[in-house]
């Protein structure tokens, strides 16, 4: 999927002249185009952030969206902005799917800009766009439904039905190592998307898994992981998900586990804070158990 974001905005920079990154509509990073350019000011503070940490800051995301890009249909322009660190102009294509803004593709503008004939044909490869980004949303909410299945049911063939619809839902990668993170308490919505995360979901408070703090919602991400030894995914996704958590005293913990050969929560396979209580579902597998606050 990713190799196929990577190609249509490739074909945006070739239509266009310009070099071109795609962000999902939280303004995460999500394919970017090569830029030969020698002018300094292709590489601006605001892109220079984005391309690096692969997302932008709320401060950013809020300037941008000033200009109307999320209720827009066509290109937008928007002005160079040296003091908020745009030092370029830039050109937003919106990327949506019956109506509905799944994402931008940006664009450096310069004088004289596109044509009209050249942004029709970019807004073209962006319906596509949206229709990949439309389709991998569709297929993370079913994720995540099995995965919020499996959290919750109960013990014996409860949760082996649950486990083996999320085995199927998980295709091929099903095989692979994965671990489970929760931030308790947490509040809101589950973030739109967290980097090598297979499947994001809210446990509600009144069907929380035993032995997690009673009568609060929480957040649980199923990350992949390459070995039991490479835990800095799950820790990195701690560091970043744990400053969004609800303020009374969160708690996360982190575990891998292979899907497939079942643990009920709480018993083996759960992972538990360092202090010792309950922090979450540590996934859907036995497998040692890595706590992190």
């Amino acid at each position: 999927m990713k190799g196929d974001y990577q190609d249509l905005v490739d074909e945006i920079s070739a239509l266009l002249g310009a070099p071109a990154t795609l962000e999902n509509r939280d303004f995460r990073l999500i394919a970017f185009g090569a830029h030969d350019s020698e002018d300094d000011l292709a590489m601006d503070p605001v892109r220079t952030r984005s391309i690096l940490t692969r997302q932008s800051t709320a401060a950013v995301r809020a300037w941008f969206e000033a200009f109307g890009i999320a209720r827009a249909t066509g290109p937008v322009r928007i002005p160079a902005a040296p003091d908020a660190g745009v030092f370029r102009g830039r050109i937003c294509l919106p990327v949506r799917y019956r109506g509905i803004v799944q994402g931008y593709v940006w664009l450096l503008d310069r004088d004289p800009g596109p044509g009209p004939e050249a942004l029709e044909a970019a807004m073209e490869v962006a319906q596509r766009i949206g229709l990949l980004m439309a389709e991998e949303a569709k297929a993370g909410a079913d994720l995540s439904r099995e995965f919020l299945a499996v959290l919750t049911a109960g013990r014996g063939w409860q949760q082996d039905m649950a486990v083996a619809a999320l085995r199927l839902a998980l295709g091929a990668g099903a095989e692979g190592l994965h671990a489970a993170v929760c931030v308790a308490p947490w509040a809101g919505e589950a973030p739109s998307s967290v980097p090598g995360a297979a499947a994001v979901c809210v446990v509600p408070a009144d069907t929380a898994v035993a032995g997690g703090p009673a009568g609060r919602d929480r957040l649980a991400v199923l990350l992949r992981l390459r070995s039991t030894d490479a835990l800095a995914p799950a820790l990195t996704a701690l560091g970043r998900l744990l400053p969004r958590a609800a303020t009374a005293g969160p708690a996360a913990a982190a575990g891998p586990s292979r899907p497939g050969d079942a643990a009920a929560p709480g018993a083996p396979g759960t992972a538990r804070s360092p202090a010792g209580g309950a922090a979450g579902p540590a996934g859907v597998g036995r497998a040692p158990a890595a706590g992190a606050a």
